[in-house]
């Protein structure tokens, strides 16, 4: 039954599809019944295609409503009360995505279908009335409230390498929430791969040419740095498993934080490192992904995650991420290396609380079927403080050397 519905939705979405772009399947040249969108149609003769166009679609709209909305693709389900007129609320713990604010207006407006707004149409709502609040903290994914347990999460990693440098970054949740992570590296395991975080959340990486930049040729750039007011944000979350951060668009980071529409023409993005690269990929991981709170890197280094096919303004969309449980597969088939873990209880249940956040669910929101997705609430990291901890010797502690980030990272000209 639930295959029936999904074919359904998928055909009223081409159907619909049709309506928007009838226009560019009729050619003005030729007469419309020869154009492919004729095959779905009552063939008909006219010598107005204004009228014959507008016709198909009003056609086409109506199959698409009743192709969309007939008890077994919207639900797939033979539910009585479906049946008498109206669409039961889902249990508890079923609703599989949130309801932005397009969804919403639609909804207002009564328009979904004809601006192919399929969530609004057929009204999943993530807050329906049976579901804790998405903006409260203490929402958990099953839209039930957390426990205290929950809320606290998981238990600070044990078992790892020596700490070397202390990162902590602030981040704020939406509007309302400000947290704090601090993330520990193990440089001695992994000196280049934690020099290259501390370089990412430092002063940045720049991996182009600096003669190029510095001989005048009007090029502008920018280090990629997640410090400050650069671009860095929680991109990406996959439940129950790991969060995903990194620069979703360099040129888009550097207008926004010079106040521009645009990063302009002459604006350069900083490629992926090359520098050292056989020695990167040959480091070991330090440990294996078995608990929660584990920092990960891709295998060949900062800036060979998600997709290596993307332009060099996204290489640095998927610069680490941070288990959430244990993931096997990180291991195994993504061979993805553990450089560091976090550091303190207060940042674990930061982590739990940033895990539980709505999604905007499919291929980064867009692509129905898949289980992760962007979150629904802008997590951005505002500020980055480096701690460098210097070895102690015999009859001393451990010193700590701090070092804040600039808000903003100067440009390279």
């Amino acid at each position: 039954m639930m295959f029936i519905g999904t074919t359904r939705t998928i055909a009223a979405v081409f159907i619909l599809v049709c309506c928007v772009s009838v226009d560019a399947f009729v050619p003005s040249t030729i007469s419309n019944e020869r154009a492919c969108i004729s095959r779905v149609m009552v063939n008909r003769s006219s010598n107005n295609d204004e009228t014959t166009t507008s016709n198909r679609r009003s056609v086409l709209r109506t199959v698409a409503a009743f192709t969309l909305f007939s008890p077994i693709s919207v639900l797939a389900a033979p539910d009585p009360a479906f049946r008498e007129g109206g669409i039961k609320p889902l249990p508890s713990g079923s609703g599989q995505r949130a309801v932005g604010s397009f969804e919403k207006k639609c909804q207002k407006e009564g328009n979904c279908l004809q601006k192919l707004d399929i969530d609004g149409a057929v009204g999943w709502d993530w807050g329906a009335k049976d579901r804790c609040n998405a903006n409260d903290a203490n929402c958990g994914l099953d839209g039930k409230l957390r426990s205290e347990e929950e809320l606290m999460g998981a238990v600070v990693p044990s078992g790892g390498g020596e700490i070397t440098d202390v990162v902590t970054m602030t981040i704020s949740i939406g509007r309302n929430e400000n947290k704090s992570l601090k993330l520990g590296l193990y440089g001695k395991q992994c000196p280049l791969l934690a020099a290259q975080f501390l370089e990412l959340c430092g002063g940045g990486i720049i991996s182009s040419s600096k003669l190029a930049l510095e001989e005048g040729y009007g090029i502008t750039s920018n280090p990629v740095s997640m410090g400050g007011n650069n671009g860095g944000a929680l991109n990406l979350i996959y439940p129950a498993e790991r969060l995903d951060f990194g620069i979703a668009s360099q040129s888009i980071a550097y207008a926004k934080a010079r106040g521009l529409v645009k990063a302009g023409e002459n604006f350069a993005p900083q490629p992926r490192p090359t520098k050292d690269l056989e020695n990167v990929e040959n480091e070991p991981s330090a440990r294996s992904h078995i608990a929660a709170g584990l920092l990960s890197v891709p295998s060949r280094g900062i800036g060979y995650g998600g997709n290596t096919q993307s332009s060099d303004d996204e290489a640095y969309a998927s610069s680490f991420q941070i288990t959430t449980t244990s993931v096997s597969k990180m291991d195994s088939g993504e061979k993805r290396k553990v450089i560091g873990q976090i550091m303190d209880e207060d940042s674990m249940a930061v982590l739990s609380r940033l895990a539980v956040l709505p999604t905007q669910k499919g291929f980064k929101g867009i692509i129905p079927g898949q289980s992760y997705g962007p979150p629904l609430f802008k997590v951005v990291v505002r500020g980055v403080t480096i701690d460098h901890v210097v070895p102690a010797s015999p009859e001393t502690v451990p010193e700590i050397v701090s070092e804040t980030v600039p808000e903003t990272v100067a440009e390279t000209v």
